[in-house]
């Protein structure tokens, strides 16, 4: 069933409230669990907190060296693991619950950010302007504009399309994954609405889909960063 947006109009820009707030709810637990792993840094053997993030950045590490080769650049790592936290979490929202308001009018209030193609394509975005970025930044403003004209002058159209598909499947296959799952659930969760005999037979199902659906945020999630150090591997050389 479709439901309708919490939205707002400010200076003829309008505001889903739905992402802002779990957007905000997502940006806040990375924050959280950065901080509670990091406060109460020691030496020796690593506290459960200081030992989770100790193993994020690895995971994160062995992604940047197979994708770009052995890099200590911390400002690429700091990124990885940012993003692999925000969207693990963020893929993972809408899976518990949902919430509703107003039966006559539904209003969905929340769920996975990332089931939004708008939150998804600025994020596509924004990953790819940051290899642009690095590019510009490492190799100066000739060599960018002259790699648009590589190997042949005659594929520059091509390499010019190229970076809007980039950034166009990038975005839409984190948006596809996430929303097609919450989509499944929202129709098992409507069984429980039907009597006792409907909601039984859709309860195993309900919870198969939603272990299902943690296995897709989390593998969506690797996918994004592990392209993200596949494209920046790209602009480095």
């Amino acid at each position: 069933m479709e439901h309708a947006r919490p939205q707002v109009v400010l200076f003829n820009l309008t505001f889903d409230l739905s992402i802002i707030l779990t957007t905000t709810i997502a940006s806040l637990l990375v924050f959280t669990i950065a901080y509670l792993a990091t406060r109460n840094l020691s030496e020796g053997i690593p506290k459960k907190w200081q030992n989770f993030m100790e193993w994020i950045m690895d995971f994160v590490r062995d992604i940047m060296n197979n994708s770009i080769g052995p890099n200590n650049n911390l400002f690429i790592l700091s990124t990885g693991v940012s993003l692999l936290m925000y969207l693990f979490i963020a893929n993972l929202l809408g899976v518990p619950f949902s919430i509703i308001t107003n039966e006559d009018h539904p209003v969905s209030w929340w769920r996975s950010p990332t089931a939004d193609a708008h939150v998804t394509m600025t994020l596509a975005i924004m990953i790819i302007a940051y290899t642009h970025f690095i590019d510009l930044r490492l190799h100066g403003l000739k060599h960018y504009l002259l790699s648009f004209f590589k190997p042949f002058k005659a594929l520059f159209a091509i390499n010019i399309l190229e970076q809007f598909a980039t950034t166009l499947t990038l975005g839409l296959r984190l948006f596809g994954n996430i929303y097609a799952g919450e989509v499944m659930l929202a129709l098992l969760a409507g069984a429980v609405t039907h009597g006792f005999a409907a909601a039984s037979l859709a309860a195993l199902p309900m919870l198969i889909w939603q272990a299902f659906c943690v296995f897709i945020g989390a593998i969506q999630a690797y996918i994004f960063v592990t392209l993200t150090m596949v494209y920046i591997a790209h602009r480095l050389t």
